[in-house]
């Protein structure tokens, strides 16, 4: 389990130095905490929480969010007076694009109580306010029948537990949600049932993707 992030007063200077806030590539508007490289803000992460911890997904706009967060500028209507889930939300850049574009209602969802708390600090920085859930809406898919649009980036990467994301993002679209999910070539994901509606080509960190460029794809699941 991983451990509970430091107050506020520690965090903020602490992504102030390792991950500093930047305007997030192809989504005007929208800044995230970026990391200067993933060995450094692992290492740093752990020194301040003073045990090992998972990789610091939270420290980089993943290059799905960014296409989803890319789509929603280009298309709010999408989002535009809707309650939005974002499962798997990371640092929370998909959120700040939602709320943006004139989401009546946002929740960014994610196991990690780090990344809600750099969502939640990320979303104060830009004068906005999003509500962070730590719940595990894949064991639990009730948790996404009060929201109207459902977005996912990014969760395919084990085959245990690709099944399960997709049964729960599934049922939410077949009970009428609009289920948008990006990916960005992971190796889980299975297109099928989806249709793709946009593409982005996103530059990454190399040290963190094995790469200098993905294309990320967006899709829009069927009932």
């Amino acid at each position: 389990m991983t451990p509970q992030p430091p107050p506020d007063t520690a965090l903020v200077p602490f992504l102030d130095e390792f991950a500093p806030l930047r305007p997030v590539a192809l989504v005007p508007g929208v800044h995230a905490f970026t990391a200067h490289s993933l060995v450094e803000v692992w290492e740093a992460a752990e020194r301040l929480a003073g045990t090992s911890l998972a990789s610091p997904f939270w420290a980089f706009p993943w290059p799905a969010g960014i296409a989803l967060a890319a789509l929603i500028s280009e298309r709010p209507g999408l989002v535009a007076g809707k309650s939005v889930i974002d499962v798997g939300a990371g640092g929370g850049v998909s959120c700040i694009a939602c709320v943006l574009s004139g989401a009546r209602r946002v929740v960014g969802c994610d196991t990690d109580p780090w990344a809600l708390a750099v969502t939640r600090i990320a979303a104060r920085r830009q004068g906005l306010e999003i509500e962070t859930s730590a719940a595990d809406a894949t064991a639990d898919p009730q948790l996404l029948d009060p929201f109207d649009v459902v977005l996912c980036g990014d969760l395919a990467y084990s085959r245990s537990d690709a099944p399960r994301e997709r049964a729960a993002l599934q049922r939410a679209a077949n009970r009428g949600a609009t289920v948008i999910v990006a990916d960005a070539g992971r190796k889980y994901f299975d297109p099928a049932g989806f249709e793709e509606i946009a593409s982005y080509s996103i530059e990454v960190v190399a040290d963190v993707e094995g790469c200098a460029v993905r294309e990320a794809r967006v899709y829009r699941m069927t009932p």
